[in-house]
């Protein structure tokens, strides 16, 4: 009975291609208004520092070869040459992850600020946070809309070109590595070319589809479950702005039995959302397991018959874990994409609720340093290229990617 309800209850939630395009037009005039050259040089920092992260990897990978291969041949001189080298690189990866984490946070701050500003422009503008309660269209919990899903619907996306630009880049890097160092393997007379390669492929492909199957339903979940946490809070808060009509009597029984019933829907949601990630859980721990397993194994025929070194086979090793973080990068964050579209699916309604309102309202430019007001789509198109270059883009391709668009 329960589970049917949550069903019922959170079928609205399912990703929905139209919110994705609303609210890249709601939130990527940060690379377009004002703030513009703040935003390209953030945005350009950061793909600047996750480029010299990739060839710092790339940098240790060889020198894991190198190393173990020193290790084989029990040369000392070389060893201690080689831990000299790894000081400067361990200097050199400090620096980088202060430069990624400077640039991200600093970036998600600043969208925020942009997006939140403009938000606010909007939902003041002709009196709009007024006129909707009128209106008696204003979506349940605006206040909430601003102050928390914006923060998360943010966030996470610039947390995703992160991974996505990182694992393509990862991806190109650590194949070159299995196709070169791999090279082809013969069994029963047939030569297999690339093997390495093809098995990382065929590896973290089975994964990622396998998870996209189980997961599919997840986004439903945590969006009728976010939409229950909300509703608690504004009961709540109603409870205690009218605390002074509700008396001792039959009110405030009949308040405290809605709150049981409102707190109870929260549980229900919640639990939809433990057994959805229990059933998450079952491949990432089970494909995890077995990523540096799976390398071994298919080296070892190669080593033992004296084509492959001691550090070459570490080397592999380490290339198909990099591989595999590429490519089940939609594996390992399934659950903060259901997260995020969540709360980009909540902000969408508060700004298509202003629009309904008074679609002609342009936002207040109160601030000094406000954002400029948003063009309709036609004009985002003649305001160059792409403006964000990374933060939109990937979050619509990752939706396509894993084929849960409806």
């Amino acid at each position: 009975m329960h589970g049917h309800q949550v069903e019922g209850d959170d079928a609205a939630h399912a990703y929905d291609l139209r919110v994705v395009r609303r609210f890249w037009d709601l939130t990527t005039g940060f690379w377009r208004g004002n703030a513009n050259r703040r935003a390209w040089l953030l945005t350009f920092g950061l793909a600047f520092c996750l480029l010299a992260n990739v060839s710092v990897q790339f940098t240790v990978n060889t020198w894991n070869r190198w190393f173990f291969n020193a290790l084989e041949d029990r040369d000392g001189v070389v060893m201690v040459e080689l831990v000299a080298v790894f000081a400067v690189l361990f200097a050199i990866v400090a620096a980088v992850g202060v430069g990624i984490v400077w640039t991200r946070e600093t970036l998600q701050v600043r969208w925020r600020e942009w997006v939140t500003r403009d938000l606010v422009a909007r939902w003041f503008a002709t009196g709009s946070y007024r006129r909707l309660a009128e209106n008696g269209i204003e979506p349940a919990n605006p206040e909430y809309r601003i102050a928390d899903d914006v923060r998360m619907a943010l966030e996470p996306i610039v947390d995703f070109a992160i991974g996505l630009l990182s694992a393509l880049l990862g991806a190109a890097t650590f194949l070159g590595v299995l196709w070169s160092i791999g090279g082809s393997l013969t069994v029963g007379g047939m030569t297999i070319p690339a093997y390495m390669v093809l098995a990382a492929i065929l590896y973290g492909a089975c994964a990622s589809l396998l998870m996209m199957h189980v997961g599919r339903p997840l986004v439903r979940r945590v969006g009728a479950r976010n939409e229950a946490e909300a509703s608690l809070r504004f009961a709540l808060t109603r409870v205690r702005t009218e605390a002074a009509a509700i008396d001792d009597g039959v009110r405030a029984r009949d308040e405290q039995a809605a709150l049981g019933e409102t707190y109870d829907r929260v549980v229900r949601r919640w639990l939809a959302v433990v057994r959805q990630n229990a059933r998450i859980t079952w491949i990432t721990n089970g494909s995890g397991a077995l990523i540096p397993v799976v390398p071994l194994l298919l080296a070892a025929p190669k080593y033992m018959a004296d084509e492959l070194t001691l550090g070459a086979v570490v080397q592999l090793v380490a290339a198909f874990v990099q591989v595999q973080v590429a490519i089940s990068w939609i594996v390992d964050n399934y659950r903060r994409i259901a997260e995020c579209y969540a709360s980009v699916r909540r902000v969408v309604e508060l700004a298509d609720a202003i629009d309904t309102l008074d679609p002609a309202a342009e936002p207040a430019q109160a601030q000094t340093q406000a954002p400029a007001p948003l063009a309709a789509p036609a004009g985002l198109a003649a305001s160059g290229p792409a403006p964000a270059l990374i933060q939109g883009l990937m979050f619509i391709l990752v939706l396509q990617l894993i084929g849960i668009v409806e």
